[in-house]
């Protein structure tokens, strides 16, 4: 079977004009905003995307790594196979913004693809593996709104002001979630001009947003797709209808998009999700609901406040010191009495909610032993 880069061998050279923008398009484009343009793609202005990734080589070279250890190798591979296909000639890309705040738990990226037939993609970068992004991603579920779900309304609406014709939004796990936050944000001349909102395995939020005027005016455009071995886009609340999608991943693997299979223009459907997905989506709820907002924001507070004690910024750093940043972060949660108490009860109450999501899906076996005659 096929993923989205496959894709670009077979119907990159059929010109939108001839076979309209699909929801494989919709990732691909989505996927350019990790690369890094910062101090290629001006802030207030726009280059061609052949200029642009050929300023990225000459920075970063040309080999298809992971970016990160969250992004495995395919983007650099897609990106080449984008610029050389005749389906998104002459693209352009601009107002880049890539911005990380860890004093304010931000992360935010953005950049907007004029497209070649006549439309602009507005797409947002997901989580990145700095402890900013994550540490804002874990505040969702205690804020009713993070830094960059507002740079992100903030964004669209500017792009909506600077142009008056018809726009698509979109981005990958965080990103998703910032492009449905935005759309449903934004002013309601501009939601009229929205195509399409894509949302490619994005979590949700932390309370329902269904009866909000905003979400049910672009309701019907969100174009939300997780694989069915989703663990991220099955988080907190998700109102719109979604799509699930066949991965040759499983777990958190299947996060990756380009793990995902596709026919034609299309992903391929799956009827529903996997076990384990089923299980850590009613554990991880059932978890959410017994801690109050105040209990959660400590828990999240703890954790990263010890991660960052060590000096590191990223992941990656993690990785290379995970011992010394593993006791360091051991020692700080279990200094003081009070955050040693409310991380203790939490794990517990993780743990029994996991194990009572998996006994209610599992089914019974050799409850009774049989005898044998």
């Amino acid at each position: 079977m096929a993923n989205a880069i496959d894709y670009l061998d077979w119907r990159g050279d059929v010109p939108l004009s001839l076979d309209g923008f699909s929801e494989v398009d919709g990732l691909i484009i989505c996927k350019l905003t990790s690369l890094d343009f910062s101090g290629i793609v001006p802030e207030d202005g726009a280059m061609g995307f052949a200029d642009a990734l050929g300023e990225y080589f000459k920075r970063f070279g040309e080999e298809d790594r992971r970016l990160g250890v969250l992004l495995p190798p395919g983007t650099v591979t897609m990106a080449k196979k984008l610029l050389a296909s005749r389906r998104f000639a002459g693209l352009v890309i601009g107002d880049y913004i890539n911005r990380v705040d860890g004093a304010n738990a931000e992360q935010f990226c953005a950049l907007t693809a004029f497209l070649p037939d006549g439309t602009r993609y507005i797409a947002f970068r997901g989580t990145d593996d700095t402890l900013a992004a994550w540490r804002e991603d874990f505040n969702m579920s205690s804020l009713d709104a993070v830094p960059a779900q507002l740079d992100a309304a903030a964004y669209l609406t500017r792009a909506g002001w600077r142009f008056d014709g018809e726009l698509r939004v979109g981005g990958h796990s965080k990103g998703g979630n910032l492009s449905v936050f935005a759309a449903m944000s934004a002013p309601e001349e501009l939601q009229e001009r929205l195509l399409d909102v894509y949302n490619f395995d994005g979590p949700g939020f932390r309370r329902s947003v269904k009866s909000e005027p905003g979400f049910r005016r672009v309701r019907d455009k969100i174009r939300m797709f997780v694989p069915q071995h989703s663990m991220v886009g099955v988080l907190l609340e998700n109102d719109a209808d979604y799509a699930i999608v066949e991965s040759c991943e499983t777990g958190a693997a299947a996060h990756n998009g380009f793990t995902w299979q596709v026919k034609g223009r299309r992903f391929v459907r799956c009827p529903g999700f996997a076990l384990r997905s089923r299980v850590y989506r009613e554990a991880m709820r059932s978890w959410a609901e017994r801690l109050d907002l105040e209990q959660r924001q400590e828990l999240i507070n703890a954790v990263f406040d010890a991660l960052e004690s060590t000096g590191a910024q990223t992941l990656s750093d993690l990785n290379e010191r995970r011992v010394r940043s593993a006791l360091a972060a051991a020692r700080d949660l279990l200094s003081d009495e009070d955050e040693r108490e409310v991380f203790a009860e939490s794990m517990e109450q993780l743990a029994r909610a996991y194990i009572s999501a998996a006994r209610s899906r599992l089914p019974i076996i050799g409850r009774f032993r049989r005898k044998d005659n």
